[in-house]
């Protein structure tokens, strides 16, 4: 047998952390596909199950029903067991649920499928910025975030036109059957090759074994009292839920009806969202840390998403450069909240950072349960009656009341950022010490 040289023993421990984080964000990669899979699978399910736009947000929206709630719980969980078991229970949920959703013809059997998804999928986040805790220096946090959700929205752009693409050659159930049988594969990776921390003593006061010394319900109780995150929270999630929200469901067909493009060519346009999420996340990062501030980013984010948002959802525009344009400028604006994210670490104690995580990530899912199922009433309200294929077709005002609801959300973000302190990229026991 051969041996392992100090040389590679050496290689090994430098790259090990980033093949362990790797696969935990290759499976936040899966859940943002997932999540957005069905903005373009809509008619086809309105249709095989014979729902309104109304019950189909339900239906989509149930996700977060699960994902929202298990957020606390999630946290609580990685921070005492680990996150290498947890990521492979929950990516396991994920794929054999997608598989029973692209097999069942029931339509409550496929709410009870999407709410695990939800289940599964609550874990992928928090547990991916817990391997970064665990493996990586403090100070790479806010950068590994930036990339972990460049990552994630390369999933959102799997799930918008490659999905499109794979559903017209081999139908959604049968695209949903691969994709499961993906996820099957990636859990069984994540078993084998991960590890919740270094071999090696951890040097980061983050770990899950330091935990024991306070009672566990005393510090959440803390966690929940601390002002400044439920406010840092807030703001997450009003700003947050406007990408899900318009490109998990109602962008395509929206971009469909405005431009009277195929819905392949509309899936291409609203990716270029999650292609402006992807090439700012990690400069947003990089800008907070060269700046030593956490708010600018959050301000200038909240202010150009609210204009380009209202833009392409209010304004008179045809297809071409201009939409295109504006489709990733919001993109790129939405990524300046990813701040509010280092902000909740900072603010939390270290013992239990993905709890306060969890928690800020909960908030986020709280205005997307909310919101899905709330425009597709106000779009049922304002159907005139017109069908296409089956399919209920909305007038354009219907489209310009519902989607207003995410640029308002934002702007509350922008009237509670004042409250939220600065942490000036240093977390608050450092401060007090």
């Amino acid at each position: 047998m051969a041996k392992i040289t100090p040389q590679k023993s050496s290689t090994l421990q430098s790259i090990m952390p980033w093949i362990v984080w790797g696969l935990a964000c290759l499976f936040y990669f899966y859940e943002c596909l997932l999540q957005v899979s069905p903005s373009v699978m809509s008619n086809e399910l309105m249709r095989d199950f014979s729902v309104t736009s109304q019950t189909l947000g339900v239906l989509v929206g149930i996700y977060f029903y699960s994902y929202a709630p298990m957020q606390l719980p999630a946290g609580i969980l990685l921070d005492f067991f680990g996150p290498q078991r947890l990521l492979t229970i929950a990516t396991t949920i994920c794929a054999l649920s997608t598989i029973a959703f692209g097999l069942t013809e029931n339509f409550y059997t496929a709410c009870i499928a999407r709410l695990m998804i939800g289940l599964g999928s609550a874990f992928a986040v928090v547990g991916t910025m817990k391997f970064a805790v665990n493996w990586f220096a403090p100070e790479r946090f806010s950068l590994l975030t930036g990339l972990m959700v460049t990552i994630g929205m390369l999933g959102a752009i799997g799930g918008e036109a490659p999905l499109a693409l794979l559903i017209d050659n081999f139908g959604w159930r049968h695209s949903l059957i691969i994709m499961g049988s993906i996820g099957l594969v990636l859990a069984l990776l994540i078993y084998i090759i991960a590890k919740d921390a270094p071999n090696h003593p951890n040097p980061h006061p983050t770990d899950a074994a330091d935990t024991t010394e306070e009672p566990l319900l005393q510090s959440l109780w803390a966690l929940l009292k601390n002002k400044q995150l439920w406010l840092v929270a807030t703001y997450g999630g009003l700003m947050y839920m406007a990408t899900p929200i318009f490109c998990g469901l109602w962008g395509v067909p929206f971009i469909m009806f405005k431009t009277q493009l195929a819905k392949a060519s509309a899936a291409n346009y609203i990716s270029l969202i999650f292609i402006g999420w992807a090439v700012a996340s990690p400069l947003w990062g990089i800008f907070s840390n060269r700046i030593g501030r956490r708010k600018p980013p959050m301000l200038i984010g909240c202010l150009g998403a609210i204009i380009t948002s209202s833009l392409f959802i209010f304004a008179p525009l045809q297809a071409g450069p201009l939409l295109q344009g504006l489709l990733f400028a919001f993109g790129v604006f939405s990524a300046g909240f990813l701040s509010a994210f280092a902000i909740a670490k900072e603010i939390c104690s270290k013992k239990y950072v993905a709890t306060g995580l969890s928690f800020m990530n909960m908030m986020n899912m709280i205005g997307i349960a909310i919101g899905q199922p709330a425009i597709g009433f106000i779009l049922d309200r304002y159907w005139l009656g017109e069908m296409a294929d089956k399919v209920r077709v909305y007038p354009m005002k219907a489209y310009h009341v519902g989607l207003s609801f995410l640029p308002l959300g934002m702007i509350i973000a922008l009237l509670i950022l004042p409250f939220i302190r600065e942490t000036y990229c240093r977390n608050i026991e450092d401060d007090s010490n």
